[in-house]
């Protein structure tokens, strides 16, 4: 995993092109006042917010940031996943406008 970018990497590469594509971004520091297992990255569009858990190629989302994810879909009934890559960043943003 050493020759693939770090999570902070792909982060940023996510919110640059998400705001490429017209969202505000937004991104989620971990902290003691913050709700658990938040996911990192909201982003909003014309009123329609979204979010994404950033994760490395093989990696998995925690039992909480499954929980969230479920969370928001089925209660907030906002848009959620898990992104490994810009290209799949770009393919939700662009499957919810």
């Amino acid at each position: 995993m050493r020759d693939q970018p770090s999570e902070k990497v792909i982060v940023n590469n996510i919110m640059a092109e998400a705001k490429r594509l017209g969202w505000w971004t937004l991104k989620i520091h971990g902290g003691p006042y913050q709700m658990a297992g938040l996911l990192d990255i909201l982003c909003i569009k014309n009123g329609r917010a979204v979010w994404m858990e950033a994760k490395r190629p093989g990696c998995d989302p925690t039992r909480l940031q499954r929980h969230r994810i479920k969370e928001l879909i089925d209660v907030a009934g906002c848009p959620a996943t898990v992104v490994y890559s810009v290209g799949d960043a770009k393919e939700f943003l662009e499957s919810v406008e």
